[in-house]
Parts: structure tokens; sequence; C-alpha cells
């Protein structure tokens, strides 16, 4: 399987951050985000169709891929891997970038923006339907228990060993859940995967990033924070992204509406498919991206 691409670890104050680069640091930079249980290697399929002239970063979030997690103890909040963004921007020495998140890597792209604005110049965020879906739990019984007593009430599964499985259990667990073809699940696993022993494989992820606990604020805060010094946004919704999943829905049409109308420079795609759209079919999106990077950065060439 060739992933073309080139491994960089930097120093964080938990341990290492693991990411991957294609083409020249002295092009404009490009930084990526996986979403939540994943790894950088969901856009593997996605930039090598994507203009050679940016200089594309993909980061393993703590706990996710090769990156190390953060220090046992605590279930972990959303908000805790804004700072990756941070320590990856000021470790590269980048003044600005553009930005592409998927599901749950949107969210935190828009948190980091909010925080630090103008450090990034555009926005390419694919699906963030779903993960702006789990923002806001109206019943506080239902969200204690969802996040913080299933947690502490099996802290040791959540901070122990995770589960082993034979390759076949694995890529078939993959497969089904996210509904990718054979070679496609390889990718995703290809940073995801150890090997324990003769055909015995455990995930490298944190087991608590199962139930990340979402700021449950109101829908107006999340508005606000996602308008206000928004750069130029593309953002693409897919007609399957939830999965059928429909608590919360009301409340992420909410915010999608309230960004068409609140960022000034805010294009959004509708196509028909499920979450995984970019690694299932890529090709879909590189023209529409293309188009967009144009319109808002400089003229640039798809490898199409």
């Amino acid at each position: 399987m060739d992933t073309e691409y080139n491994d960089l670890f930097l120093t964080a104050p938990w341990g290492k951050i693991a990411l991957a680069t294609w083409g020249s640091p002295s092009d404009q930079p490009v930084m990526m985000l996986h979403g939540r249980q994943d790894s950088l290697a969901t856009f593997v399929p996605l930039v090598k169709l994507l203009p050679k002239n940016y200089y594309y970063v993909g980061v393993d979030l703590p706990g996710n891929g090769r990156s190390d997690a953060f220090p046992k103890g605590i279930a972990l909040a959303r908000y805790h891997y804004i700072h990756t963004i941070d320590v990856v921007k000021k470790k590269m020495g980048w003044k600005k970038f553009i930005f592409m998140g998927h599901s749950m890597g949107c969210e935190i792209g828009l948190f980091y923006n909010a925080a630090n604005p103008g450090h990034i110049s555009a926005f390419i965020l694919l699906d963030p339907g779903p993960t702006f879906q789990r923002l806001v739990h109206p019943d506080h019984v239902y969200f204690f228990k969802h996040y913080y007593e299933r947690y502490y009430g099996n802290y040791k599964r959540y901070n122990g060993p995770s589960k082993v499985y034979t390759k076949k259990q694995i890529l078939e667990a993959v497969m089904k859940g996210r509904k990718l073809n054979v070679e496609q699940a390889e990718i995703i696993l290809s940073r995801n995967l150890v090997q324990i022993g003769e055909d015995q494989y455990r995930l490298s992820r944190d087991s608590r990033s199962k139930y990340f606990v979402p700021q449950n604020m109101a829908n107006d805060y999340y508005i606000e924070l996602f308008t206000r010094n928004s750069p130029p946004t593309f953002i693409t919704s897919m007609s399957d992204g939830n999965g059928g999943y429909m608590r919360g829905k009301e409340d992420a049409d909410e915010i999608l509406e309230a960004m068409s109308r609140k960022i000034k420079v805010f294009k959004r795609l509708n196509l028909d498919g499920g979450h995984d759209h970019h690694i299932t079919h890529p090709e879909a999106l590189v023209n529409p991206i293309v188009k967009f990077l144009s319109e808002h950065g400089r003229t640039v060439v798809a490898k199409l």
C-alpha cells in the first residue's frame, strides 16, 4: 500500500504529535485534522488528487494514529484537543494556514479560530453536521450519565489495555462500521494498528476517545463562536452523514444555516453519500475544493 507521505514528529508537553506531510514546506500550508477515533490516514485518498503546490500536513490527534495520548485520568473533553493545533502551528513556524477538517476535526478547528482569529486563512470542512449534533444535550441527567457516570463507572476499562483482534476481525469491523471496501479499510488502519503477536493486533487509539465530553452550551453560543471572524469557508454536507442518528439534528441544521448567513464568504456543497465520502469518493470533492482555493487563494491545477 503506497501512502506517499513523509512522517514527522513534534514534541508537545504531553508527548509526541505525529504528522504526515505531502509537498514542499515552502508552499502554502494546509493543516488537516481528522475526526473522532480516526487518524490522518483518512485524508490519504483525497490528498493524492489535490494540487501539488500546497504543503499538506496531516495531524494525528493525541491518542490517535501514531501520536501519544494525553495522560491517563480524567474524562477527555473535545476542547482538550484545541491546543494541538496551536502546538503544530508554532512548531512548524507558520503565521497563517488553510485548515481542512473532517467531522470532529472541523469542530476543533472552529473553536481554535474563535480563540485565535486571523491564524486560519480558509476553512475546508468535510461533513461537520454530525459533530454539531453532539454539541448540545438539553437533558442534563442524560448528559451526566452518558459521559461522566459511564466513564468513571468503567474507569479501568477506558484506561486499560484495548481489545485484541485478528487482522481479519478488525478489517471486517472497519468495513462494516464505515462502509468501506478492503483497500479503503487498509488505508484507515495503516496508522491505527499495533501488532502484539502473531495475527494479534490492538488499536492504538485512546479508549477514552469513544465518549468525548462536549461543552454542552446553548446553540447561540456555538453560532456566535463559529461565525465571528470566520475566514472564507467551504463546507460539505452529506445526505447520510449522520447514518440515521437524529438526536441534535435540528441544532446542527441551525448552526449550518446561521453560518451560511453570517459568514461573508461561505460555500456549501450538498452531496449524496455517507460520512466518509472523502474516502470512498474523493474525486467528487476535488474540483469543488480546487475552485474554492482558486477563488480565495492562488490559481491551482488539480491532478485529475
